[in-house]
């Protein structure tokens, strides 16, 4: 696709690994960057890194952050 015109029903024209091609839209929050939030724990988490296109492990302090935070990577990849 060269624009979203090119694509059919809700999907739009999006980069991708092997240029555009036209996808479901992603959610607003798989935008977002991530944050280890302002408590002081150790916890391993995942976010969706809207620039590489993956799934990629931070560490979440427990509270606060914002919803690009999933507990695995498979629930990353469902989500955004």
């Amino acid at each position: 696709c060269t624009s979203d015109a090119d694509c059919h029903g809700v999907t739009k024209c999006c980069p991708s690994k092997c240029g555009y091609t036209c996808q479901e839209p992603v959610l607003d929050f798989c935008y977002l960057p991530s944050v280890c939030g302002n408590c002081k724990a150790l916890f391993r988490r995942f976010f969706f890194n809207a620039s590489s296109q993956q799934c990629e492990e931070f560490i979440y302090g427990g509270c606060g952050g914002n919803r690009n935070n999933f507990e695995t990577k498979k629930e990353c990849f469902q989500a955004c």
